[in-house]
């Protein structure tokens, strides 16, 4: 049973491998036809058609084409790619079903989990979804910073208990990606939800290599100290902001971070 599912294993690898390099669905489409014609009896070619048909939106043509393949070859090779066609016609429990059992004989497959987290999600359970997603950020190298960011929203929203568990996740991804923008300024918005605007400061501190030469940094940065009560600090970091901001060719975005400054210093 361990040699089949290492074999089946090897064959999903090839068969979700990108065969050749097309410039859009239409291309893949005819490749495959061709194909097809010359080897119809191919389970890989009837998916790979499949899947080309489901990302172009033709969701008819893609089951006919999976339902195909599941007559010419183990149907467990079918079932991650026709999940992933019930999921966009949003037959949620369908797409369940199909990842559950294919994950039965995959259990590491990332991209599966991946798409089962998202459904799961989706129909509610948080849980689920939040372990699944765990298991994607161990298996995968450089997960999507999104889905660090779609774990701590879940979280958040079960009270404070769940902000601790949403920073835990926003400090694990740092720690695998590297510290991450992204991940940092929603983890600030949690610090400072749970009243520690001490802590916010130290998150946007060590994003200073990357942002602390840019005016908005500063103007951050300040409002963050004046939160704190260093208000001597933070005058002196919206002074330099404003000097920059003065320097620059004026943009509306620049304009508006003006605008905040003025705003902080007239409420300071």
């Amino acid at each position: 049973m361990t040699r089949l599912v290492f074999l089946l294993s090897i064959v999903v690898a090839l068969f979700h491998a990108p065969a050749m390099s097309h410039p859009g669905a239409s291309s893949a489409i005819d490749h495959y036809n061709h194909e097809i014609e010359r080897q119809p009896r191919d389970q890989s070619l009837y998916i790979r058609r499949g899947i080309a048909y489901s990302s172009d939106g033709q969701y008819d043509k893609a089951l006919a084409d999976f339902k195909q393949a599941e007559q010419l070859g183990p149907p467990i090779m079918v079932g991650f790619d026709l999940g992933v066609l019930f999921y966009r016609r949003g037959e949620l429990d369908l797409a369940k079903a199909q990842f559950d059992t294919y994950l039965d004989t995959f259990p590491d497959h990332a991209a599966c989990l991946e798409y089962r987290a998202r459904l799961l999600r989706d129909m509610g359970d948080t849980k689920g979804s939040v372990t699944d997603f765990q298991r994607v950020f161990e298996l995968q190298q450089r997960p999507n910073p999104g889905h660090y960011i779609s774990v701590a929203d879940m979280l958040e929203a079960n009270g404070p208990e769940g902000v601790i568990q949403a920073l835990a996740i926003l400090d694990g991804g740092n720690a695998k990606l590297g510290v991450t923008p992204q991940l940092q300024k929603r983890a600030i918005r949690l610090e400072l939800q749970r009243g520690r605007p001490d802590l916010a400061i130290e998150r946007l501190d060590a994003l200073k290599p990357m942002l602390g030469h840019s005016p908005e940094w500063k103007v951050e940065m300040a409002e963050l100290q004046l939160q704190s009560g260093e208000e001597e600090a933070a005058s002196q970091l919206l002074k330099e902001a404003t000097e920059q901001l003065d320097s620059l060719r004026k943009t509306p975005a620049r304009q508006a971070l003006r605008e905040r400054v003025a705003l902080i210093q007239a409420r300071g």
